[in-house]
């Protein structure tokens, strides 16, 4: 009261020209007392604040909410960490939704090499054996979704619905508290020494910000821009001084040139599919080819899209060599030749849809200018060899890639060089990198969900396990 009270009386006295001098001398004194009990007050708040922060769960501030994301919040979550989930759409999980035509192979438990791209293999697989298929079982059991496997390895919920890992991921971050703020595009990353900020705007509209001591950007890369993967964790990661290789997209149909494609979309056919980079075999797969108005797709498309997307990219020669009779050997398919003759009672396009789809029939009969209704026995015979060995192996052009909005995933992304083997950025202390926004993406089959898990699950235990120490 006295200290409050003094500067009151002084503002009077000051009014008073005859005591001017006692009371610039009664002011000094008091503006001492002032500052020292305001150096000791502040030292004692920073004293509290210190304790109780020792004291306080980790803020984990996590930038996307998709596998990678939710993942690593409910890894965190458990080990008491106050986490919060920054999603840039109206809800968390949609991608999720969309991963094995809605059944969401979760992971695959065959062998994995082989199955990854990136220019760091050695990474890839060191992420990988410290988060096997196996533990993401495992993960998913302990929070109440059972498993089946089939007979490629892959790994799915019993019920085969995407819905059903996402609802189980969802309920599990909600049971451990974790906050999701959702319709959020952060903006800006402020970073400090024990932690930082980062500044979002809430629905497009209210400027917000979040302080953290940890941050996990999870952001997904650029693929199927729907589900929230739009780049925006390209930007937030460069900002902070990371480089980027071009993203490009992956899993994803390749359109082709010529004509005729409108002639045969729709034609699925089991094939044997190799692509060619200037004149070099880059890659061969086998299934079920799809042929659409514009040029290819498919699984054993999606395979190799990524190669060919880079390769197009890097303005390289890209071409794909289809056979559509994979079913038949060398030796069969020059008996075949030699029973022109057996079956010369036959149209051409009878004989031809005996092997192979009416519509890549009739584009053979065009493409040899053979009417569709000429006799068998009245084609020549080099002709008709040519026609069918031009079936084991019609080559296509490939002028470019389909856009982002068609890719499941994305090639290319942050080097793995730039963060350590936790996914810890080697520029940023306390800022993890995750899933598909590293340089990283695998081939059909639950390998880029592996990944997806593996990484948010490593960062996050590492996030709680440098807080304890």
């Amino acid at each position: 009261t006295r200290v409050i009270g003094q500067p009151y009386i002084l503002r009077q006295g000051l009014n008073c020209h005859s005591c001017r001098k006692q009371y610039k001398e009664k002011l000094c004194r008091v503006n001492t007392w002032i500052q020292n009990l305001l150096f000791i007050i502040s030292w004692n708040l920073t004293v509290v604040r210190t304790e109780r922060k020792k004291d306080m769960p980790v803020r984990i501030v996590i930038i996307g909410g998709g596998a990678s994301g939710l993942a690593a919040a409910i890894t965190a979550a458990r080990q008491d960490a106050d986490v919060t989930i920054l999603e840039h759409k109206d809800r968390v999980g949609k991608k999720i939704l969309m991963t094995g035509n809605g059944k969401c192979n979760l992971t695959n438990l065959s062998d994995y090499h082989g199955k990854y791209y990136g220019e760091n293999i050695k990474s890839i697989y060191g992420v990988l054996s410290r988060f096997t298929p196996m533990d993401t079982i495992e993960f998913f059991k302990e929070i109440g979704l059972y498993t089946k496997q089939k007979k490629d390895g892959g790994i799915y919920p019993v019920s085969e619905q995407a819905s059903a890992v996402l609802d189980v991921l969802r309920t599990t971050c909600d049971h451990l508290g974790v906050k999701t703020l959702t319709e959020c595009e952060p903006s800006k990353i402020i970073t400090g020494k024990n932690g930082g900020t980062v500044q979002y705007i809430y629905q497009k509209k209210e400027k917000r910000q979040i302080p953290y001591d940890k941050l996990i950007l999870a952001t997904g890369g650029q693929a199927a821009p729907v589900s929230g993967s739009d780049g925006t964790g390209y930007q937030l990661a460069r900002s902070l001084g990371h480089h980027l290789i071009t993203p490009l997209p992956a899993l994803v149909q390749l359109r082709c040139e010529g004509n005729y494609f409108k002639s045969i979309s729709g034609v699925r056919a089991q094939a044997e599919l190799n692509l060619y980079i200037n004149k070099q075999q880059a890659a061969r797969e086998e299934g079920e080819l799809q042929l659409t108005d514009y040029g290819i797709s498919g699984i054993p498309v999606f395979q190799f899209s990524r190669i060919a997307a880079r390769a197009i990219k890097e303005k390289k020669q890209c071409e794909v060599h289809i056979n559509f009779l994979p079913y038949l050997t060398r030796d069969e398919l020059q008996n075949l030749e030699k029973e022109q003759y057996k079956f010369a009672y036959k149209t051409v396009e009878e004989f031809l849809s005996g092997i192979v789809n009416k519509k890549i029939a009739s584009l053979m009969c065009r493409r040899y200018q053979i009417k569709q209704d000429t006799l068998l026995g009245k084609v020549q015979e080099k002709t008709f060899r040519e026609c069918l060995r031009e079936l084991t192996d019609f080559t296509v052009t490939v002028k470019e890639a389909n856009p982002f909005e068609n890719a499941q995933v994305c090639c290319g992304g942050i080097p793995l060089s730039e963060v350590m083997d936790n996914l810890e950025s080697k520029y940023n202390t306390g800022i993890y990198i995750t899933g598909e926004l590293l340089d990283c993406d695998g081939i059909c089959g639950g390998y880029n969900l592996q990944w997806a898990w593996a990484t948010g699950i490593l960062a996050a235990r590492d996030c709680v396990a440098v807080r304890k120490q």
